[in-house]
Order: structure tokens, then sequence, then C-alpha cells
């Protein structure tokens, strides 16, 4: 997995701060092409063997890149929180027990959300219908906001970090998890080359630089993923205005 931490800097009545936590206008490849939400989650093939995963339910704590994605979380004692993508709601609502104010989870889920309310619910969780696309909120309306493994789902990965700055009040955090780079652009399949006896050799990527849409099975055809090479992400959020403050990689051997 592939973490990142960005802070939106403090406002200061400078020149430099005209662009008020704002994308610089640049668009290319498929970010300057409208690509449909994806729900894949609300597959019944795909949501079932999703719920055999360990990480599903209670499991999530167990997650690979759970205990990276917590270290970069700052103090959530009466900050105001987004949870996109939030899925089932573990996330949520393990902010809201830990001390935050307000957390609204958005997800595009029914099936997810559905498990949100019955089982992950909290006096301070909104959870609501929506998807990262295409939601919108007034400008400063969060101090954090999480996203955990959704930006890999995201066609227009600018257009959403965009609107992200756009939401964080002065000097709030975003932080987010996306599945790492090595995995998206591997080859198809499982990534690995075996030799003879099936023994792993070696990890392989297949066209690395080209960056766009890719289609893999996962439980079920056709999930769509976007594979973009390690500096995109970093170079798009910068682009929008937070500071870049720390990237984690949490890899299994």
């Amino acid at each position: 997995m592939f973490l990142l931490a960005g802070r939106r800097a403090p406002v200061f009545p400078t020149a430099a701060s005209a662009r008020g936590g704002h994308a610089i206008t640049r668009v290319d490849g498929i970010e300057d092409r409208p690509v449909d939400p994806q729900n894949i989650y609300d597959d019944p093939g795909f949501f079932a063997g999703y719920s055999t995963l360990e990480r599903f339910g209670a499991g999530w704590e167990r997650a690979v890149e759970h205990a990276d994605l917590l270290a970069l979380l700052p103090d959530v004692d009466g900050r105001r929180v987004l949870d996109l993508g939030c899925g089932a709601g573990q996330l949520a609502r393990h902010l809201a027990t830990t001390g935050a104010a307000e957390v609204v989870g958005v997800d595009v889920s029914e099936r997810m959300l559905a498990l949100a309310r019955a089982e992950w619910a909290h006096p301070r969780v909104t959870y609501r219908r929506e998807a990262v696309e295409q939601v919108m909120f007034p400008p400063a309306r969060f101090d954090l906001v999480v996203s955990s493994l959704v930006l890999h789902y995201v066609a227009d990965y600018r257009g959403v970090v965009s609107r992200i700055a756009g939401w964080l009040a002065p000097n709030g955090v975003l932080v987010y998890s996306t599945e790492h780079p090595i995995y998206t652009g591997r080859l198809p399949g499982d990534g690995w080359v075996l030799d003879d006896a099936g023994q792993r050799t070696r990890w392989a990527l297949d066209h690395y630089a080209d960056e766009g849409p890719r289609q893999e099975t996962c439980f079920v055809p056709g999930v769509r993923k976007v594979h973009r090479t390690t500096a995109t992400p970093i170079n798009g959020l910068l682009d929008a205005g937070p500071l870049v403050e720390r990237v984690a990689d949490a890899l299994t051997s």
C-alpha cells in the first residue's frame, strides 16, 4: 500500500496565498475525460468475495496498512472529519470514539453503508451515499480528511484532491492510502513470475510508465483501477496546495 499525509498551509494575507489551496489548472491523460464512478462493491459476486477477507468487518485492524495509516493521523480530538470512501464504517467509528467532534462518512455502495449503519454506528458519525467523484462540501468544512484504499478507483485524481484541498480548513490534514503503483502496474494476473518448480522468482511490472485505467479480475472480472506512477499522486497533491508531510510504504514480502 502507498500512504500519504498532507497539510493545508495556513492562509496568510500575501500574494502567495492567492491560490487558496486550490489546484493549478492542468489536466492530462485520462483526467480530461469524464469517467462514470465505479460501484463495484454493490456487485453481489464482488461483495461476497470481499466479505471473506480478513480486513472485512472486525478484522480491519489486521490490514497490512492499518498501523501506518493510524500513525499518520493527527490528534483527532474535537476535529471535524470526512471519511471519503468510508466503506463499512470501521475507520469512521474509530475516529469518533477517539474524540472527533463530527465524522461524515461518504461512500457510493449501498451494501457497505448498510453495514456501516447497522454495525459501526456512532452518535457523532453520519453516513452519506454519494460517489467520491461527485460529492461536494463548502470551503473549510473539515479539519481532517481521510481516505482508505479508494483513490486508485478514481479517474480524476487531480480533481478530487483539488476539491479536498478546498474542503480543508487552514492547517487541515489529508491522510490517505491507495494501492501501491507497483501493484496497480503489475503483470496481468498475480504479478509474480514463477520458476519451473512454482516458486516465486520476481515481481513483474507491465508498462509501468503508462498511466491510466486497467481492468483486472478481483473476485469478478472487469474491476477498474487506475494505475499511476509514484510521482503522480505526490505531485497532484502538491499542485492542489497541501504540503506533503509524510509518505509511507506498507508492503508485504
